[in-house]
């Protein structure tokens, strides 16, 4: 995990020895000449968390941390300065530079919305597979659109005024919402035009068990299983998650990251829709015949026999 180490020279290696004594391995140190560039850092995500030394050693260090960025991080962090402070029998100075809100005090409601449009995107996609027998490939991108944006803004507002949990950013929320619906339209129906009937099952193992397990939002990808962590980052879920975070919590600092990652599954999906298109026509995995239509044959038939 990166920790910021930030103060004089000499105080700073002391405590990073005292860091890597109790816990090898555990923390990627971080320096910095004062507690302003432990604190930019911390607002853009460099580090995790800060130990601030001061110039005296009566000064107690202090520690900073953004509880925004996730609880693993945070008790990380916490538990390490406890540690420190305890051998050098100073009190603590905890300041939080990112605090989540109270009405989302365990900041799982960036996750939540995220599995509630990914769900939602992969029914519409399914529905839409088993019922555009007779729709144009205009006609059906274009209903895909028109579902991402409906999407977005019903996320939005669910999340936003109407619960309040992520109040106050309705128009970041309402992009990201519909770029995520988008995107994951996409990927399932990209997979679908590669792989046929299967590829609907591949897209959605890749955004939504994948995507779920390996995005952050309950546990943070440095605490998680190597596999997981590397393509946290690089998957549709997990920089929908960071996005939002940092959109809602950390002034947009550091979101050029995850939202060109976002951007970019989206355009890729829908280039390899469209290509596909071209060399092989969408196929409805059933056609659905109205009774009406299948009366008269029958009847029909009937009489012939």
């Amino acid at each position: 995990m990166p920790l910021g180490l930030a103060g004089p020279g000499p105080a700073v290696a002391q405590v990073e020895a005292q860091l890597d004594a109790a816990a090898p391995g555990a923390f990627e140190v971080k320096r910095y000449a004062d507690e302003a560039g432990a604190r930019t850092a911390l607002r853009e995500q460099d580090v995790l968390g800060a130990i601030v030394v001061g110039p005296s050693p009566k000064q107690p260090p202090g520690l900073l941390v953004a509880s925004a960025a996730g609880d693993a991080p945070t008790t990380a962090a916490t538990t390490a300065y406890e540690q420190l402070t305890v051998q050098l029998g100073t009190p603590q100075k905890v300041d939080d530079v990112a605090p989540l809100p109270e009405k989302d005090s365990r900041g799982v409601s960036a996750v939540l919305l995220c599995v509630a449009l990914t769900i939602g995107a992969l029914i519409f996609q399914l529905v839409l597979s088993l019922a555009a027998a007779h729709v144009g490939a205009p006609r059906r991108w274009l209903s895909c659109l028109c579902y991402a944006v409906v999407a977005g803004a019903a996320g939005a507002l669910f999340a936003g005024p109407v619960t309040g949990t992520l109040d106050g950013h309705f128009l970041e929320l309402l992009g990201v919402a519909t770029l995520l619906s988008l995107t994951v339209v996409g990927v399932v129906a990209a997979c679908q035009a590669l792989l046929g009937a299967l590829g609907i099952a591949v897209g959605a193992l890749l955004v939504l068990p994948l995507g779920l397990a390996s995005s952050g939002g309950v546990v943070d990808p440095h605490f998680q299983p190597a596999f997981y962590g590397a393509v946290s980052e690089y998957l549709p879920m997990g920089s929908t998650v960071s996005l939002l975070r940092r959109v809602l919590y950390f002034d947009g600092n550091a979101a050029a990251g995850p939202l060109l990652t976002l951007a970019l599954w989206a355009a890729g999906a829908w280039l390899v829709t469209v290509a596909m298109e071209r060399i092989r026509p969408f196929r409805p995995l059933m056609v659905i015949v109205p009774a009406a239509a299948v009366a008269p044959s029958r009847t029909a038939a009937a009489r012939t026999a």
